[in-house]
């Protein structure tokens, strides 16, 4: 599809799009070794295209996906001949960086690799823990110990997260931040939607509209921060260089726009092109995905930089051990592929973190508890709830808080359906933070069963609650 031009962006973004980085700031990365990591992403390869530019002594690309790596490797050797590149296939999470770093001696790493879909990475936890959080853990230290400077690049989705995504980009934040000290002054940088990005809505909506089908549009009054790769670029630059300490970077990128807005002017701009508009399709807001989005929470405060569409803000100081307990209990959770327990993790080390709970069927339906499930279904499955009170009466769609799975074993992890809980090996229920509470089992419930005191909770046969008292709830909420 054909890129879209400065006027076309400006255009979509309703207000003008202007270069960041000065003469002067390019001179700056002249002669300096540079490694950017995930560099066949958006940002990555828009990133290697600007600084490739800029006639750096040497300009490293590592990124896992072979393709994307030649093909970016191709483009900077083309556009720039005289700078000396190379190209590495890694993955920053299972890959020893510490070496090549050593090697290297690079001045700045500016890291870019993550998992970056929401609704991809709402259904793959441990990947995107191992992603997000463990490699880039693997990459502040592998700069560390090189003594490069590391530049982080979050996402407004880690203010107040929403999503897996946003939440294990804020504990990312968290881990960098709580490394820093006088030697090793990491930086982060947030920014919106990065319009035309692989995967984008602008590139959803024009491929519709190409192909006469309706335009998706999740809310048309739901709000997204936008901007364009050459901003996002050049404040990721810029933030490199303005930075003495370990700080928090974001762009002032305007007012947030309706995604209906986007819309409209997506259609107004094809029309012009010559394809005939098709009708807006409302889906719905998806998995991990907020109404309004935010750049900064956490009690960080906004302060202007030397460049007044940048701003700066501390972060409030991590504790370092918490921090680290953390990393350690989630790469526990991702070596043994537990997504339960992976995200209980997330939900613990960043207090608001708001789990989807469309996303849980996701997290704890694995073909070891499907397995042993179907082996202990009863003949009656799927008759009403009052037909059979046996310990078995469930079908794989119909989740009942407190049941317990044959097998036992990490694939007997699941949730209640009703919250954020999760069944541990015993079949107790486990809690997580903002959900709601559960009752206890009643003493002649005659199978093991804990009750839901949810409103949205389907109707609960009277054998089940004739003995429940209200003083039981709070003695057996966990």
């Amino acid at each position: 599809m054909t890129p879209l031009g400065d006027a076309q962006v400006e255009a979509i973004l309703g207000r003008p799009v202007r270069e960041l980085l000065t003469a002067a700031d390019r001179r700056r990365f002249s002669g300096r070794r540079v490694v950017i990591t995930g560099a066949g992403g958006s940002i990555g390869s828009e990133l290697a295209r600007r600084i490739a530019a800029c006639q750096p002594e040497t300009l490293v690309l590592v990124d896992h996906a072979e393709h994307s790596l030649f093909q970016i490797e191709r483009e900077i050797a083309r556009l720039a001949p005289a700078v000396p590149l190379e190209a590495v296939l890694a993955d920053v999470a299972h890959t020893t960086l510490g070496p090549l770093f050593l090697a290297i001696g690079p001045d700045v790493v500016f890291h870019a690799a993550a998992y970056k879909h929401v609704t991809m990475v709402e259904r793959a936890v441990c990947a995107a823990s191992d992603t997000n959080v463990l490699g880039t853990i693997a990459v502040a230290e592998a700069a560390r110990a090189a003594g490069a400077q590391v530049v982080l690049i979050s996402s407004d989705k880690a203010a107040r997260p929403h999503s897996v995504m946003g939440a294990t980009k804020r504990l990312a934040e968290l881990a960098v931040m709580a490394r820093a000290d006088k030697d090793f002054q990491p930086v982060v940088v947030r920014f919106g939607n990065v319009l035309g990005s692989s995967g984008s809505v602008l590139e959803l909506m024009r491929e519709a509209i190409r192909a006469g089908r309706p335009v998706p549009v999740t809310d048309p009054d739901a709000t997204r921060y936008f901007m364009s790769a050459g901003e996002a670029v050049s404040l990721v630059m810029k933030a490199s260089l303005l930075s003495r300490r370990a700080e928090t970077y974001w762009l002032d990128m305007g007012q947030p726009v309706r995604i209906g807005d986007i819309a409209e002017r997506v259609l107004a701009l094809e029309a012009a092109a010559g394809h005939r508009p098709t009708a807006l399709e409302v889906i719905g807001l998806r998995p991990g995905e907020k109404r309004r989005e935010e750049l900064t929470t956490q009690g960080l405060r906004m302060c202007r930089t030397r460049h007044r569409r940048i701003w700066v803000a501390r972060q409030p100081a991590a504790t370092g051990a918490r921090v680290r307990q953390a990393e350690l209990r989630l790469r526990r959770a991702v070596a043994a592929g537990d997504a339960s327990e992976a995200l209980a993790i997330l939900a613990a080390a960043v207090p608001d973190f708001v789990v989807s709970d469309e996303a849980w069927p996701w997290h704890a339906a694995t073909p070891t508890w499907w397995a042993a499930h179907d082996a202990a279904r009863s003949p009656h499955d799927g008759q009403a709830d009052d037909a059979d009170p046996s310990p078995h009466h469930v079908s794989p769609g119909r989740r009942r808080p407190g049941d317990r799975v044959a097998g036992g074993g990490a694939g007997a992890r699941r949730p209640c359906g009703h919250g954020r809980h999760l069944a541990d090996r015993r079949g107790r229920l486990r809690q997580l933070p903002g959900a709601h509470r559960h009752a206890a089992r009643p003493a002649s419930a005659p199978w093991p069963w804990t009750r839901c005191s949810c409103a949205s909770r389907a109707r609960t046969p009277a054998w089940r609650t004739a003995s429940t008292t209200s003083s039981e709830a709070p003695a057996g909420s966990t």
